[in-house]
């Protein structure tokens, strides 16, 4: 009687902990938190963007291309850099959303 009570209180115990571990490790990451963050500011960037696209300030427009331009290198470096640390079907949401933003830069700049 006492065994099978022990053994049934280790087995509680045991499970509680894994269930905890696993919400623990399935919360938002460091990683994704960052991402999420520079989606946003890209996104940011390109509403600036087609805000001065039609306007006659060419030096305002060519300087958030240079900026849009640093934001497409960096996001090349961000998913190599930290692909690993995020689920892939985050990565494949994050990815998703930037090709969104991409091209609704790439219409407004005319590169399409």
């Amino acid at each position: 009687m006492f065994k099978t009570r022990s053994t049934l209180s280790y087995v509680v115990a045991l499970s509680a902990i894994f269930g905890l571990v696993f919400v623990i490790g399935c919360g938002s990451s460091k990683e994704k938190q960052q991402m999420s963050d520079f989606m946003q500011q890209y996104s940011k960037t390109v509403t600036e963007y087609s805000d001065v696209v039609n306007t006659a300030d060419k030096s305002k427009k060519a300087e958030i291309e240079e900026k849009l331009d640093s934001y497409q290198s960096k996001w090349t470096n961000m998913k190599i850099e930290m692909g690993s640390e995020i689920t892939p079907q985050t990565l494949n949401e994050l990815d998703q959303e930037y090709q969104n933003i991409t091209k609704k830069y790439s219409s407004l700049a005319g590169k399409s």
